[in-house]
């Protein structure tokens, strides 16, 4: 049973882009996730043209990034989309860690009054890409779905287009723009199509992140376990979102095995020990 529903966004055909010589625009975004509606968004405020290309026709699947800090807030503020992220999202300030089941740390946010948000709000991602496509509708931001970026060729100089070549449904087109801003995720294609890379650190571990539809009178806080009862010598996280919907995360250790530990048996044992037998709950 899930909670949320995913919407499929219209998909519109190349032909307007496909006539005579490749178009040039002033900027198109490759990528309609957090950062590419961002940019677009940003773009449209400071009225300059963009087009939006994502070979998807719908919203990130599962809640992914649900923690968003005051600094982002005031840019989702700017972008038009702060207030409704804080009326579906559930704010927070305290969070509390324990060793055990003993408390030994606890912090607040936002200890004094007067702040316009609140220190955290938790919201599922998909509802605020949901968002941030309602703003760039609004201010006329071109998007189109279904629409995959095969290859990316810059031009010789800083002063020449980028030509893009761009498969649909509809068959495929070239392309060219001013700038391009590439926002099609942490395994950027395109980054691999140019030769680029990016300096990173892996932190050596694994998580099982569990959304868990339940009803439950804990408070709208952070918790996180080291060596809780229930998942001995591991740490676990607990933080409420929209709907009902309940993150844990289990740290696991890096040699667990993914695709054994996301099953289902697997994960309903682990979720049961934490929370008791007797409170029901639904995997979203």
């Amino acid at each position: 049973m899930g909670a949320y529903a995913y919407p499929q966004f219209p998909y519109t055909g190349p032909a307007d882009l496909q006539a005579g010589a490749p178009q040039r625009r002033p900027l198109i975004v490759v990528g309609a996730g957090p950062v590419g509606l961002a940019a677009a968004i940003d773009a449209r405020l400071q009225g300059l043209p963009v087009i939006v290309f994502d070979e998807d026709d719908t919203v990130s699947i599962g809640s992914r990034a649900v923690c968003y800090a005051k600094r982002a807030l005031e840019i989702l503020d700017r972008l038009g989309v702060g207030e409704p992220v804080c009326q579906q999202g559930v704010g927070w300030n305290v969070g509390r860690t324990f060793l055990g089941e003993q408390e030994v740390y606890r912090f607040d946010l936002v200890p004094e009054p007067g702040h316009k948000r609140p220190g955290m709000i938790n919201l599922q991602q998909y509802y605020l890409e949901e968002m941030l496509v309602a703003r760039a509708r609004e201010l006329g931001a071109d998007l189109r779905w279904k629409y995959k970026v095969i290859s990316v060729k810059p031009g010789a100089t800083p002063q020449d287009a980028v030509t893009l070549h761009v498969e649909t449904p509809d068959g495929s087109f070239d392309i060219e723009a001013d700038w391009l801003v590439v926002a099609d995720g942490a395994r950027s294609p395109i980054r691999r199509m140019l030769g680029l890379e990016v300096d990173g650190r892996i932190f050596m571990d694994r998580f099982l992140i569990a959304d868990v539809i339940m009803q439950a009178d804990y408070p709208a806080e952070r918790w996180l376990w080291f060596d809780p009862p229930f998942h001995r010598n591991q740490t676990v996280l607990l933080h409420k979102q929209s709907d009902n919907v309940w993150r844990i995360d289990f740290q696991l250790g890096w040699d667990a095995d993914p695709e054994e530990e996301k099953k289902p048996e697997n994960v309903i044992p682990r979720l049961k020990a934490m929370l008791g037998d007797d409170r029901p709950f639904d995997l979203e």
